[in-house]
């Protein structure tokens, strides 16, 4: 009788080092994947909070069925952006832009866009978005 429960005591003793090994593991894996979102978040709103934009002017050509839009930019914070990663809203809709430039855009430099084949009279709403979400409004009457 002596036997069987020491080698049933050495079995539980095996199980419970498999699975402290096994939870071990996992819960250091699970531990690390929190700490690198941790700091690649820490990085996103460094980001955020070194990123300005102004928009000084828009611009709206001659009007009639259609007409195009020009906007001037300036970059006011401190971090160098994309230029073709900003989204360009008018009255909430996206619309396709061009530019003219190298795509990465420092601060400090002022930059234009246009926007063709906008139509519609009156008051209308721009609103431009930067690749990590920070924006600029401003109004235009055509």
């Amino acid at each position: 009788m002596g036997f069987e429960v020491t080698v049933v005591v050495v079995i539980f003793f095996i199980s419970a080092l498999v699975v402290g090994t096994f939870s071990y593991t996992a819960l250091s894996t699970s531990s690390d994947i929190v700490a690198d979102a941790s700091a690649e978040q820490y990085l996103m709103q460094n980001e955020r909070m070194h990123t300005s934009i102004n928009i000084e002017h828009s611009v709206p050509g001659i009007p009639g069925s259609t007409y195009d839009l020009t906007v001037t930019l300036t970059n006011t914070g401190s971090e160098t952006l994309r230029f073709d990663e900003l989204n360009v809203l008018i009255d909430g809709q996206i619309e396709p832009y061009t530019f003219s430039e190298a795509a990465l855009w420092v601060p400090a430099e002022t930059r234009s866009l246009a926007i063709s084949g906008l139509t519609g009279a009156g008051t209308h709403r721009i609103k431009v978005v930067t690749g990590n979400g920070v924006a600029a409004y401003d109004i235009y009457l055509v």
